[in-house]
């Protein structure tokens, strides 16, 4: 069982979740998650995933996957949960989730220290358990392994977002604009939440003039990423 702080830390990741659980849609599935061509792997997708210390990885990955979903649907479920102290164990619930995801994720890494999915999914856990600075570390292990894995460049942008360096939330969305533009479209929504969060808290760690400064950078590229959706849709008029 987690201790009061952390608790608190989680339940606090948690309500965020929650307050955007439609957007977790867009997150990467038990296939996708990967980041490449379906299997746990990177690979071709196949289901076979071979002996020894690779094929216990990939195991423990999917195992862990398997308890990552079990936390979201938890949060999904929350969001419908009227009664305080039910919702207050549907979060509960949801951190024991995490948790158990967390070391088969740990135990993947362990079998093959190059699994850069596998380290993604330990900073994704550690974020939703509240645990900022280690999900931040493990994203830069992913990163390090695969500088261009876009959904380790997203969760960093929110877990920098949640630290408070938001200079660097700002490059992260930046790095995804152009080459993954759905992924930069869940983060600048994820701001959006965070920041109208932020702004109710009475002790928030963000100095208020910080927090007008990003607002009106994201409230700008809001409606940069809107011109551009038409443009890229097609449904705007061609002034050249």
């Amino acid at each position: 069982m987690p201790d009061a702080r952390n608790l608190r830390r989680g339940l606090e990741a948690a309500a965020v979740v929650m307050l955007v659980a439609s957007l977790l849609l867009l997150r990467p599935g038990p296939g996708r998650a990967a980041g490449g061509g379906g299997g746990p792997m990177g690979g071709g997708g196949g289901s076979e995933v071979g002996g020894g210390r690779q094929g216990q990885a990939v195991e423990f990955y999917r195992k862990g996957e398997k308890l990552r979903n079990r936390g979201i649907d938890l949060l999904r479920g929350a969001s419908e949960i009227d009664d305080s102290e039910e919702k207050m164990e549907a979060f509960r619930e949801a951190n024991d989730q995490f948790e158990r995801a967390l070391r088969y994720f740990k135990k993947a890494v362990r079998k093959n220290r190059k699994f850069h999915q596998a380290y993604n999914e330990i900073g994704f856990a550690q974020r939703m358990l509240g645990n900022y600075d280690d999900a931040l570390e493990a994203y830069d292990k992913a990163l390090k392994l695969e500088p261009d894995f876009p959904h380790a460049i997203e969760y960093r942008g929110e877990a920098y977002m949640h630290l408070g360096r938001l200079s660097e939330a700002q490059r992260a969305y930046m790095d995804l604009f152009g080459a993954e533009r759905q992924l930069a479209d869940l983060l600048l929504r994820k701001m959006k939440t965070w920041l109208t969060l932020e702004e109710k808290k009475p002790d928030s760690p963000v100095p208020a003039e910080k927090l007008k400064v990003f607002g009106t950078w994201v409230e700008e590229r809001s409606k940069i990423a809107d011109q551009t959706a038409a443009l890229l849709n097609g449904e705007a008029p061609r002034t050249w």
